[in-house]
């Protein structure tokens, strides 16, 4: 069930993101890094369309380089906002090598890529440009989505992509969990980050993502 809501969430999020336009084309690849984030129930989703679909990938879930988590998940940072609690978590590190999926500018698991890779979008080239423009609207609509699916896997690992994919190889082989001091655990929905003059405007969307977390 927790599976078939990610993808319903994300057939709906498709449908949102539609509302925006963005300068983003086929090859546009600036924002396909190593620092991508994601749970458990997405890595397991990309680990059985590499298998069955695109097997030729196999040998990178053998080869993926380590990666630390960020200090915080999603609804983690939500919450210590909503508390208003101070964060010391000292700056967030970014790797910004090519993703590993990367072939000739585009993505080779598409299909199956994390929220956040799908949440990427800019108004303008920023390949051009040197950085994203991204509308305020849309980073608040990423934010919910990224807490709701965070949600539909909590009590599980969060981490960097590499990472997940690795722990996801390595369950599914009988090994030990190596990576657990890299990954945080996600976190249930504290509530959502949502300005006051965006309320109505996400409403209706909040409702629908409730509807679905709520049948996980």
């Amino acid at each position: 069930m927790p599976g078939q809501n990610l993808l319903k969430i994300y057939r709906l999020y498709a449908s949102w993101a539609e509302e925006f336009a963005f300068a983003c084309r086929k090859g546009c690849s600036t924002c396909c890094t190593q620092s991508v984030s994601m749970t458990m129930l997405e890595g397991e989703l990309i680990h059985d369309y590499i298998r069955s679909e695109r097997p030729e990938l196999m040998d990178i879930l053998d080869n993926l380089p380590k990666s630390s988590a960020p200090p915080k998940t999603t609804n983690q940072f939500a919450a210590a906002c909503l508390m208003e609690e101070e964060s010391d978590d000292g700056p967030v590190s970014w790797n910004m090598a090519p993703c590993v999926f990367l072939r000739d500018n585009c993505c080779s698991i598409y299909p199956v890529r994390p929220f956040m890779c799908r949440s990427f979008g800019s108004t303008v080239r920023c390949d051009l440009l040197g950085e994203a423009e991204i509308e305020p609207l849309f980073l608040t609509l990423n934010t919910a989505v990224l807490q709701c699916i965070e949600h539909l896997d909590q009590g599980r690992p969060w981490g960097n992509m590499n990472t997940i994919l690795q722990m996801v190889k390595e369950k599914r082989s009988g090994e030990s969990d190596r990576h657990m001091k890299n990954v945080r655990i996600c976190s249930p929905l504290p509530g959502f980050l949502i300005p006051p003059d965006e309320a109505a405007a996400m409403h209706g969307k909040l409702q629908i993502l409730m509807d679905i977390i709520g049948s996980r």
